[in-house]
Order: C-alpha cells, then sequence, then structure tokens
C-alpha cells in the first residue's frame, strides 16, 4: 500500500489501543468498508441532516486510511511536494542516514541544497523505494527461476 498524499501539512493519525470504544468503532468501518461488492462511494450526512456525495477518490483514501488504522498502524497524510530532511527519507526507507546521503551524492535521489542542508522531495524518494522494490522483486524472481532450474 502506498503513501496518501493531500494539500496540507503533514498530519499523524495515532493509533488507538486495542479494546478502546473508537478502536471497536475503526475495526466496524473496517469490516463494513471491506463487504464485498461495496460500492466505492459513500455520504456525508450533517447533523442538520444535509448530504453531500464523497468523490471516488476520497472514498478510496478513506477506505485506505480506516484498513491502515484498523491495522493498528499510524497513517501518515503527506504533500507529494512536501521535502524531508535525510533522516526523514532514511526512516521513510528505512535505512541509515548515512546511506540516504550516499544515494543522494550518487545521484540516485534528486535533493537541493538549503543553505548547507540537504533536502529531498516526498515524491522522489517514494521514486526510488518503488524502483527499488521493482529491482528487488526482479532479481527473487530470477533467483527463484535459476532455483527451479537447478531443482533446490
Amino acid at each position: 500500500m502506498g503513501p496518501l498524499a493531500c494539500n496540507e501539512l503533514e498530519q499523524f493519525i495515532e493509533p488507538e489501543e486495542p479494546g478502546t470504544p473508537e478502536n471497536e468503532e475503526v475495526l466496524e468501518l473496517a469490516r463494513f468498508l471491506a463487504l464485498p461488492g461495496r460500492p466505492r462511494s459513500a455520504f456525508l450526512v450533517s447533523a442538520e441532516g444535509a448530504r453531500l456525495t464523497l468523490p471516488v477518490r476520497v472514498f478510496d483514501i478513506l477506505a485506505r486510511v480506516v484498513e491502515e488504522m484498523a491495522r493498528g498502524n499510524v497513517v501518515s497524510i503527506v504533500p507529494v511536494h512536501h521535502e524531508l530532511t535525510t533522516q526523514e527519507a532514511a526512516d521513510l526507507l528505512n535505512v541509515s542516514r548515512p546511506h540516504v546521503v550516499k544515494l543522494l551524492e550518487n545521484g540516485e535521489i534528486p535533493f537541493h541544497l538549503v543553505g548547507t542542508h540537504r533536502r529531498v522531495r516526498f515524491d522522489d524518494v517514494m521514486a526510488y523505494r518503488e524502483k527499488r522494490t521493482a529491482k528487488r522483486r526482479t532479481a527473487f524472481r530470477e533467483l527463484a527461476a535459476e532455483n527451479a532450474k537447478l531443482g533446490l
């Protein structure tokens, strides 16, 4: 599941402890959204009864957020143009900060300097992560094919 993007400042939705009323509501909502054949649309209804249809894209994002929250994951909504520090990029890639600096200096991820500090765009980090994942999958498939060929 990929990251979510918005045009607001980064926001975190903290997980609820299991057994809390809010967590039970999230789990119930997740089960409802996971029903087979459910429509990909919903309505918001105000206290006064005014009804507004959610756009499909908004509904899909809401469903993804609920799914992750039901799993107990913290959800972060980050604008795609958001700039990250090298430590934030390292955290997203699950690598060390010095490794990210090497990736930047080798030209594998674009960056720019703000004073003496390197900054990278969120979307550039995610593009690198997707490319890295694709390379790993290809290598795994090749290794599996070689093992099958050798009868291992």
